[in-house]
């Protein structure tokens, strides 16, 4: 294997890890009949940024306090399938919003293919200067049999944001662990909202290294 090819697999299969949903996913619940849908296209330099992976993603507000959701990832085939449900118990002292996470993830072609998810996320957010200013963060246990073992791995997530008018700027770094080491993430987003939908840009950069990919994305709110 060249070490372009070699460079272009490590990079493949660090996509896989990056979590997903890192953007969306929070403390705060869907309203009862909220929906919430996004599409992100995934961009890999050593691809001469042209798209390798998309993403769609949906959380429904089934009840005030119960959100349920789901995702799948493709490229030539299914990579990944994600499939959850959201309690936001009353928030906590401070204002402190918060939800607790269970559901399951099938990767077919990763070694292990099913696996539980649970999780949490807590979140706060201020009115500031016309626009809102938030801070949150979530951890996620991903737990399966594959055939070394049982496997744990976790997926943390610390997040700044700020929102003013149709402009939105985030930041956020990622830590994904499994049996193979760490994994840590800088991702730098910048929105612009165009009536009921948000264009979002993102780029996943690894500590001390060049821009590992770009993701581009459209939400929506109904």
């Amino acid at each position: 294997m060249s070490r372009c090819q070699f460079r272009v697999f490590c990079v493949a299969f660090l996509l896989l890890l990056v979590p997903t949903g890192a953007l969306q996913a929070g403390p705060w619940p869907q309203p009862r009949g909220g929906l919430f849908l996004s599409t992100t296209s995934t961009l890999v330099p050593d691809f001469g940024l042209r798209p390798v992976r998309t993403e769609q993603y949906v959380e429904y507000g089934f009840r005030p306090r119960l959100t349920l959701g789901g995702g799948f990832e493709l490229s030539s085939r299914l990579e990944r399938l994600d499939l959850f449900a959201r309690w936001h118990p009353p928030d906590l002292p401070w204002g402190v919003a918060w939800g607790l996470t269970g559901g399951l993830r099938y990767t077919p072609e990763y070694y292990i293919t099913t696996r539980a998810v649970i999780g949490i996320d807590l979140g706060r957010g201020w009115d500031v200067g016309g626009g809102n200013v938030w801070v949150r963060g979530g951890v996620r246990l991903l737990a399966g049999e594959g055939f070394l073992g049982p496997e744990r791995d976790a997926d943390l997530t610390l997040q700044t944001g700020w929102r003013t008018g149709r402009f939105m700027g985030i930041a956020a770094i990622t830590h994904y662990e499994n049996r193979w080491g760490g994994f840590t993430r800088l991702r730098p987003a910048l929105g612009v909202t165009f009536g009921s939908l948000t264009v979002v840009a993102e780029a996943v950069i690894p500590p001390g290294g060049d821009v590992e990919a770009l993701r581009v994305g459209i939400w929506s709110d109904f």
